[in-house]
């Protein structure tokens, strides 16, 4: 067993299924939690707005919060720190003479990039980084098929994933967490302190707006399975992830996809042939094994196909008609406005809105993808930017 592992929190900002830290409390005698808030990723785009908004970063917050409220019940805490992540994992692993790093597992190309540097940091003072895979229902070496051979569009991956889904049953809970006795919690940041200006929260729509953590996570998922399963109420929506505003949490893993599969599966009726939120997850982890599959190309204008179909406009007056609900269609002025105020829209509106500037404003639709980053307090890079490819034309086939 090792003496110290430092476990990195990425996007799994959880304990019950978290398969990473379940882990690294059961391969070492001390663990020193960590969480760093990277003021990159709230770095103005060119295009004038923050690739992470005033509200998605407020909702991080909360779900740091929670998580380290949650770590102290079990004699641990969560450190604290604001920089880059590469430089400042490696440098605690050396301060605290850790022998293993132990994280989650990305695939999008920035956070890639900084899984490589911390990698090359650590070899540096001679300690080993172990990525978990745990985004996703299944890992990628449990597919029926590899994935250069992923299938070209979801209804063919379902067909295909259909009798060969195994979901692994979530993990507990760790029991306890032993912290080393002399450890530097550091504060929890406001806004303000990862160069965000509080007063972009001044329009928020706060009664609409979700609370991050887990342990608001595993309510909303509560009520959805005695509302729409147990109580056999009506559930008009395609997506209920997205409706039941599930996805904000899954976002930030404050709760895994696994988990919300088999807590559904209990409860569903013995005789129900589909249950929407089970085709909900599986969606999503078509949009991840895309990102996977193609990488880059997810963020091109040419998207996965490597098409160019059409010229784009690359007009900022026109697009920020769009941006800012001053469009001639109502409906969408109206869901753009909801955007900004609530951080969230409806499956549909979303696409509503994307079609709308795709295939009536002609507009770069990068743009509109680079917007729904700042503005969704759901945003994954793979699904939002998967849904996007396909409106314009450049994802599945």
């Amino acid at each position: 067993m090792a003496q110290r592992i430092i476990y990195w929190f990425r996007n799994d900002l959880r304990l019950r299924d978290n398969e990473a830290l379940f882990s690294a409390v059961a391969s070492a005698s001390e663990i020193v939690p960590v969480y760093v808030f990277d003021p990159r990723q709230f770095d103005k785009t060119r295009l004038g707005f923050r690739r992470t908004g005033a509200m998605r970063g407020q909702f991080l917050i909360q779900s740091v919060v929670d998580l380290r409220n949650r770590l102290r019940q079990k004699g641990g805490d969560l450190l604290i720190r604001i920089g880059e992540p590469e430089k400042i994992i490696a440098r605690l692993a050396e301060e605290y003479n850790a022998e293993y790093v132990y994280t989650s597992k990305e695939i999008a190309p920035e956070e890639t990039r900084i899984e490589s540097s911390l990698s090359k940091n650590l070899k540096t003072v001679n300690i080993d980084i172990k990525l978990f895979w745990m985004d996703t229902l299944m890992h990628a070496t449990a597919l029926p098929f590899p994935i250069a051979k992923l299938p070209a569009n979801f209804v063919s991956f379902s067909t295909r994933i259909e009798n060969a889904l195994k979901v692994k049953e979530p993990l507990p809970e760790p029991g306890k967490v032993t912290l080393p006795a002399d450890y530097d919690a550091g504060p929890i940041p406001i806004l303000a302190q990862i160069g965000v200006d509080p007063n972009e929260m001044e329009n928020a729509d706060e009664q609409n707006i979700s609370q991050g953590g887990e342990s608001v996570a595993l309510t909303v998922l509560e009520k959805y399975l005695a509302d729409y399963i147990k109580e056999g109420k009506s559930y008009e929506s395609a997506d209920p992830l997205t409706d039941t505003r599930l996805s904000d949490w899954l976002s930030l893993g404050c709760i895994s996809a696994r988990y919300i599969y088999s807590q559904v599966k209990k409860v569903q009726p013995a005789d129900a042939e589909d249950v929407a939120m089970l085709e909900n997850l599986l969606s999503r982890d078509y949009f991840h094994w895309t990102l996977l599959r193609f990488g880059p190309r997810m963020f091109k204008p040419s998207g996965v196909q490597h098409q160019f179909l059409r010229r784009w406009q690359n007009d900022n007056a026109l697009y920020e008609t769009w941006t800012n609900g001053q469009t001639a269609d109502s409906q969408v002025n109206t869901l753009m406005k909801k955007l900004k105020q609530t951080g969230f829209l409806t499956s549909d509106e979303r696409t509503l809105c994307a079609d709308y500037l795709v295939n009536v404003l002609n507009v770069d639709w990068t743009w509109g993808a680079m917007y729904f980053e700042s503005h969704l307090m759901d945003y994954e890079g793979s699904v939002n930017w998967g849904r996007w490819n396909n409106i314009a034309g450049v994802g599945e086939n």
